[in-house]
């Protein structure tokens, strides 16, 4: 018996020693990668001026009532707990600038349009992947239609419907 036990031990030993040597190469790939973003400040065409969002008066829905034929509408969209404030915007059709505010510090966001009702669609225009706090403007020419939002960082908690009428 104690042969037997010897032998078995020594089997045991040698396996766990191949085990642990094919553990230890840093040859083979990573199973499980990362994906990290690339996080950069924004070149500066895209940030709102300061008094331009001090003048911004919103409505329930995000949009600032506008009057005549070519006025703008502007929307307002929080990006807070990894989530937007609103999941539904109003719009005219024609001039649309949506302020962005980011207010997870140390999280990137970004808002990302697309044409329908998913991301699926046409991509319209996106802000740049930046993380929070930060603000910055999407400035966008939309017929009546619906289009999608979304955050690319974040898509299954962060998106909604644009309504253009």
């Amino acid at each position: 018996m104690n042969r037997r036990l010897v032998v078995t031990l020594s089997v045991g030993m040698i396996a766990l020693a191949s085990l642990a040597a094919g553990c230890s190469s840093g040859t083979e790939a990573d199973p499980t990668p990362v994906k990290t973003f690339k996080i950069t400040p924004a070149s500066g065409t895209r940030t709102p001026a300061a008094t331009s969002r001090a003048a911004t008066a919103t409505t329930a829905a995000g949009a600032t009532p506008t009057t005549g034929a070519g006025a703008e509408t502007k929307l307002e969209l929080v990006e807070s707990n990894i989530a937007f404030d609103k999941t539904e915007l109003t719009a005219s059709p024609g001039a649309v600038t949506i302020h962005v505010n980011n207010k997870d510090g140390g999280i990137p966001h970004n808002l990302h349009v697309f044409k329908g009702t998913n991301a699926s669609g046409e991509s319209v225009d996106t802000t740049t992947i930046e993380a929070g706090p930060g603000e910055q403007e999407l400035k966008l020419t939309l017929e009546a239609g619906t289009y999608f939002y979304q955050c690319d960082v974040h898509p299954p908690t962060m998106s909604g419907k644009l309504t253009v009428k």
